[in-house]
């Protein structure tokens, strides 16, 4: 729309100059600008031959009054010449562009804070506290920090001994291989707060096992339980090699993401799948997390018994958990950020997925 106002002006300025043209006008009296450098000549001359040079003037005025008419009559292609000279003008200069560099404020800034790594986490051991304590027939269960969601079992004997743990009265159980060392070994109470029935059974013969003993004790357990200590499967110490790395991979961070994060980054990038392992190994098989880490190989149960103990000991609650998958019998992890989440590190560490999840059973 700018362009087109521009336009018609410019059309309507040449349609008006040549009327508006100046003409020339001629005074009489007053004296021309040729007969002005005549008169300033003649005044210093010399004033001999006054009569011929005042002649002579009179020839030089008459002669430069007619040029001075002639020099000053209008041109009539003059205005017109003038005003498409403006047009031209005009619009060569609307048709270029210019280039404009955005213009922004200033707005330098200091560097932010950098947030401050976490305190040092100190990894939870259970206690057997000799608070409240079954003990016959040389086998003993310490139920005294059932609230935190672990008891405390051990047998003096020769026996072959499974322990069996029972959940409200259910016919489900878990079950354990014990020895007779007389050490107390951590057994989790999974299920969380409720009554737990707790069996001692011998082996009396081929695959036949009769009760040796049992209790049944009550359990409220508070915050995050089991997941948070280390039992049979998920077996460590504060000594343990994989606690060990596990603190100097989260020593930068700065919350329990960034944990996660630099553990499953480095179980899925180290540690690489035993295939004669899995060709061979026995029932019963419980997994030695430094033994993993140091040989940088295992199984899908040892992955996940890594995994959950180096989160475990960096105080982020942690399930190993077993069962069924498109891809088989399988074991992985489930780790809690805000809320429960699957990892399984075997299957990414190689870049694939075990398909769909079954849990069966958590440790």
């Amino acid at each position: 729309m700018k362009k087109i106002k521009l336009l018609f002006f410019v059309l309507t300025l040449i349609l008006l100059l040549p009327a508006c043209g100046t003409q020339s006008v001629v005074v009489s009296g007053l004296p021309s600008s040729s007969e002005a450098a005549s008169s300033a000549a003649q005044s210093s001359a010399s004033s001999t031959a006054v009569s011929s040079a005042s002649s002579l003037n009179e020839s030089a005025s008459s002669a430069s009054t007619s040029s001075t008419s002639a020099s000053n009559t209008p041109s009539s292609s003059a205005p017109t010449s003038s005003a498409q000279s403006v047009v031209s003008k005009l619009l060569s200069s609307s048709s270029k562009t210019i280039q404009m560099s955005s213009s922004l404020p200033p707005a330098a800034a200091p560097k932010k804070a950098q947030p401050a790594p976490m305190p040092a986490v100190t990894a939870k051991m259970p206690q057997a506290s000799g608070t409240n304590v079954f003990s016959k027939n040389s086998a003993s269960v310490d139920y005294s920090n059932a609230a935190q969601g672990y008891i405390m079992v051990k047998y003096s004997g020769s026996a072959n001994i499974k322990v069996l743990v029972y959940f409200n009265g259910g016919s489900s159980y878990y079950q354990y291989n014990i020895s007779g060392n007389g050490v107390y070994v951590t057994l989790p109470l999974q299920s969380g707060s409720g009554s737990y029935k707790v069996r001692f059974m011998e082996n009396v013969g081929g695959n036949s096992y009769a009760e040796l003993c049992a209790t049944e004790l009550n359990a409220s357990v508070t915050s995050s339980g089991y997941t948070l200590y280390p039992n049979q499967y998920v077996n460590y110490t504060r000594s343990s090699a994989a606690v060990a790395k596990a603190k100097s991979l989260c020593a930068q961070a700065t919350n329990n993401t960034e944990k996660v994060n630099a553990i499953y980054k480095f179980v899925t990038s180290t540690i690489r799948y035993d295939y004669d392992k899995a060709s061979s190994v026995k029932s019963g098989y419980l997994p030695n997390v430094d033994s993993t880490l140091s040989s940088k190989k295992g199984i899908c149960f040892d992955y996940a018994a890594l995994m959950a103990t180096m989160l475990r000991s960096q105080g982020i609650p942690t399930k190993l958990v077993i069962g069924n998958t498109t891809a088989g019998y399988h074991a992985w992890n489930e780790v809690y950020i805000s809320s429960w989440k699957r990892y399984d590190a075997t299957f990414a560490a190689a870049g694939q997925t075990a398909g769909s999840y079954t849990p069966e059973k958590y440790y």
